[in-house]
């Protein structure tokens, strides 16, 4: 299966899955749109499976229909899986088509918890956005230096090798230090 097929089969299967959590809520698409503020246009689309989804957008999406995100992702069947390296499904880190694409390295689906993601933060990266969610992050320095942001409080800057914990409920932020690209794992545990 080729990349390009494998996205359309992701989109699908998200599409479906926020479908039919909808309907399972009684909710119409003009409404999840209204309490998402996006157009109802967009539901349909993403219900079809013809838009994908930023990561911002997926979290919220999540806690609108008062599910995970994982509760969103196409399931797994296995309970082992492995993700070599340069695969895992890509994500937009934010709205923007010019953001990062941090590829999934874990399992999704109702039940399950744990996302990780590896992200590659390039000088060329435009600023994130703030973010937050329910659960918390593990952050781990592969390469590079990053300088993590919270709102109300004072920057965390990590290096290879230093590892941080925080509450994804605090609004957060990552910045690139110096021209060295990062490599960065972003680990997230959902509150159920």
């Amino acid at each position: 299966m080729n990349t390009e097929e494998s996205t359309d089969d992701f989109a699908r299967d998200v599409g479906a899955a926020v479908r039919r959590r909808r309907r399972e809520l009684g909710m119409t698409g003009k409404e999840l749109a209204r309490l998402m503020d996006v157009s109802a246009s967009f539901i349909t689309q993403l219900e079809k499976g013809q838009s994908s989804i930023s990561l911002p957008r997926l979290y919220r999406l999540a806690e609108v229909l008062g599910t995970t995100p994982n509760g969103l992702l196409p399931v797994s069947s296995a309970s082992i899986m492995v993700t070599r390296a340069g695969t895992g499904q890509e994500m937009r880190a934010a709205q923007r088509e010019d953001a990062q694409r941090p590829r999934l390295l874990t399992r999704g689906g109702p039940g399950l918890s744990l996302k990780a993601h590896r992200y590659l933060i390039d000088p060329s990266d435009p600023p994130q956005d703030w973010f937050r969610h329910d659960g918390e992050d593990f952050v781990f320095v592969v390469n590079g230096r990053i300088r993590v942001e919270f709102d109300r409080s004072g920057p965390i800057e990590l290096g290879p090798g230093d590892a941080l914990n925080h509450d994804g409920t605090i609004a957060h932020r990552w910045h690139l230090v110096g021209d060295e690209t990062a490599e960065v794992l972003i680990v997230n545990n959902f509150e159920h």
